[in-house]
């Protein structure tokens, strides 16, 4: 059976002595064998897929625990669904061997999701995880992540750790530029063509034009390059306060006022973010292990900017023209102390995609703890980030404005649009409008602020989107999670906490009015006749035809594509229309001779076809039998 071959070579030139090639040639575009798996699992539907077609999250029956996980540890519950795991892994391309279980939670429903990290040839790779979802009776019906396998990539180094060292120095800029500890050999999805590579990281510290530099640096380990680089300082109830770069303790839980506002409003917001989780969420401090919150206020001087680095908040004061003491915004606590909270559940990567909606989601809490501050009124301000400090003697300006992030002259707040270059992490303060609006409009409904986009958004109350982003966040989130990813996440997250279809599909609507999913209606698809074909079905390279099939409950079933000309792909969904990355099947041969056999389901269901051309085709048979 021929299946189609995608095959790319990349010449580079080498310094380094060593008998690999410096780049594996890319691998068999088949997703034959995802097919495969995805067949061994009768009852899976892929609800959203790569562009190379490998799962990046289904649905269904996989098997069961033998006792309940409540209260078990990671290890535990992992050696509870061994068995449903090593059948879910082919689907992402992955040996279940390779994954190492690394946390659980347990969330309101008794559901637990167990996160594992991925390994390969024994070395881990950064930012990739699956999660396995487990029901409170023990039954395995999801998983996702961006984990995923297939790839030949070598496993031996052919420059050295200090080479890698010396690599990550020259492509950091700022002041006192230094290495911390040794390079450490892993592999990451590179930023410039999203393929896996054998690599260093470096972690450089120094001084930057702005802030500190805490940067993680991933250098190709077989040529030198860099392929991606990463930052620990996210800028913008155990309370310990600092004074001054030194780092002095000023204030300790439970002490009284000191006298000195900027010292003891910051105490008080450092309280209010811990209250808002912990009243909301039942969330203790950031880790939700009672970690200590430490702040350092009058930092540098005049210094414009707060951030999280890793252990603790840093504000600057200023120079009450630019900005009133960062330390004194309610906004910019909660927004640094959510990118804590963000560390320790999906830490998602601060560059790009991933880092915009770090970002977002601590503009959303922030937006989210001022509401509930004032009894869930939601003013105009709440939209307002930073409006409490930023340039005082300018009334109504903030730093960023959710509701119509382009106000701020930076913010992007479409997706086709969004900025790609390599500037701020790759956009993530610019592209954080983006989350920023859908949330938004999710919250307050209505439409894009500035047209881009005609779709009308139900508002389901600010309440209830803070807690679909914080149990996406949470639960699903991994820390190459996408924008396409979290609009999937967040419809999941409001399915599990058991809103309604009608607020499902608002969470749907916000995502599409930003330019995330697709804003046009449904193609018009025909009918077909249980076992009868249509024939003569015909499309130029491309475009697609529709078609579908109502399936009794209970009735198993069958979708067949054969004779004629050309090549067409068939594609097959449950309940919905087919994309080229959401399908319940696809299987994705050459010609034109494709079938997609279906489980029965447990009610009445429409089943949707589309036969996509991948070159033009003609006299092409499409039937659907039960």
């Amino acid at each position: 059976m021929r299946t189609r071959m995608l095959a790319a070579c990349l010449s580079l030139a080498l310094t380094a002595c060593g008998t690999e090639s410096a780049e594996p040639s890319a691998d068999v575009a088949s997703t034959e064998d995802v097919r495969a798996a995805l067949a061994a699992l009768p009852s899976a539907q892929v609800v959203g897929a790569h562009e190379d077609g490998v799962p990046y999250m289904i649905r269904g029956q996989f098997g069961a625990s033998a006792t309940s996980l409540r209260g078990l540890s990671a290890a535990e519950a992992h050696a509870q669904v061994s068995t449903a795991l090593a059948r879910i892994t082919p689907v992402f391309r992955l040996d279940a061997a390779d994954l190492v279980v690394r946390r659980l939670t347990q969330d309101e429903q008794g559901h637990t999701h167990i996160r594992y990290a991925q390994m390969k040839n024994g070395l881990p790779v950064v930012g990739h995880e699956l999660i396995v979802h487990v029901d409170e009776n023990g039954n395995v019906y999801s998983a996702n992540g961006s984990a995923r396998d297939g790839e030949s990539v070598p496993s031996r180094a052919r420059i050295s750790g200090e080479a890698a060292r010396t690599a990550a120095l020259d492509n950091t800029v700022g002041r006192h530029i230094a290495t911390e500890g040794d390079a450490r050999l892993l592999y990451v999805r590179s930023e410039k063509d999203n393929r896996l590579k054998l690599a260093y990281e470096v972690v450089v510290t120094g001084e930057g034009v702005d802030q500190p530099i805490r940067d993680h640096v991933y250098v190709n380990a077989l040529t030198g390059a860099v392929e991606l680089v990463t930052s620990d300082i996210h800028s913008a109830l155990y309370r310990i306060i600092s004074s001054g770069t030194a780092g002095n303790v000023v204030r300790r839980e439970g002490e009284a006022p000191t006298g000195d506002a900027v010292v003891d409003g910051t105490y008080d917001n450092l309280g209010l973010t811990y209250n808002c989780y912990s009243q909301n969420f039942g969330r203790d401090s950031y880790n939700n292990a009672g970690a200590q919150l430490k702040a350092i206020v009058h930092y540098s001087t005049n210094y414009t900017n707060a951030y999280w680095d890793g252990t603790q908040m840093v504000y600057g004061d200023s120079d009450g023209v630019q900005s009133a003491p960062l330390g004194l915004s309610l906004d910019v606590t909660v927004h640094e102390l959510t990118h804590a909270v963000t560390q320790y559940e999906s830490n998602l990567t601060y560059s790009n995609e991933s880092g915009a909606l770090n970002e977002g989601m601590s503009d959303i809490f922030a937006a989210y703890c001022e509401a509930w501050t004032q009894g869930w009124v939601v003013d105009a301000s709440v939209w307002m980030i930073g409006d409490d400090v930023w340039t005082p003697a300018t009334a109504g300006d903030a730093l960023r404005y959710m509701n119509n992030p382009t106000l701020d002259g930076s913010s992007k707040d479409y997706y086709p649009t969004r900025y790609t270059g390599t500037s701020d992490n790759g956009g993530v303060h610019w592209n954080s409008g983006i989350a920023n609006l859908a949330f938004y409009l999710l919250s307050q409904g209505g439409t894009h602020p500035r047209g881009v986009t005609t779709t009308n958004v139900t508002g389901i109350g600010i309440q209830k989107a803070g807690a679909i982003f914080y149990r996406a966040n949470r639960d699903l989130m991994t820390a190459s999670t996408t924008f396409a990813q979290a609009k999937t996440y967040t419809e999941q997250a409001a399915t599990a906490l058991g809103y309604t279809t009608a607020e499902v599909a608002s969470v749907s609507a916000a995502w599409t009015a930003v330019g995330v999913g697709s804003s046009t209606p449904p193609p018009p698809a025909t009918a077909l006749t249980n076992g009868v074909a249509l024939t003569s079905q015909s499309a130029s390279t491309g475009t697609e035809k529709h078609y579908y099939l109502d399936v009794p409950a209970g009735r198993a079933s069958s979708f067949v594509s054969s004779l004629g000309t050309g090549d067409a792909d068939l594609y097959v969904r449950i309940g919905a229309t087919p994309t080229t990355t959401s399908y319940t099947c696809r299987p994705y041969l050459a010609g034109n001779n494709e079938t997609c056999n279906i489980a029965a389901q447990s009610t009445n269901q429409r089943m949707y076809l589309m036969l996509r051309a991948y070159s033009t085709f003609s006299g092409v048979s499409i039937k659907g039998t039960y």
